[in-house]
């Protein structure tokens, strides 16, 4: 963990943002991909899904908080 966290400190607050960005637009592409033609998600077993969607989820809120640092950096500092 320690070392994740000195790389998130080494790296520049624009790099940070479109880090976050890229996974924004990674998951969000993902979850796109996976809609049939109802609009619904579609998963092979609930499981997976349960899975897939936490992950996802975890992910995103990563990303922001990721590209909410990088603004805080570039505005206040």
């Amino acid at each position: 963990m320690e070392p994740l966290i000195k790389l998130l400190q080494s790296m520049t607050y624009p790099t940070l943002f479109f880090a976050g960005l890229g996974i924004r637009l990674i998951v969000g592409m993902r979850q796109f991909n996976r809609r049939g033609l109802g609009g619904l998600q579609h998963f092979s077993n609930y499981f997976i899904g349960l899975i897939t969607l936490s992950i996802e989820w975890i992910l995103k809120w990563v990303a922001l908080s990721m590209m909410l640092w990088g603004a805080w950096g570039l505005l206040f500092k």
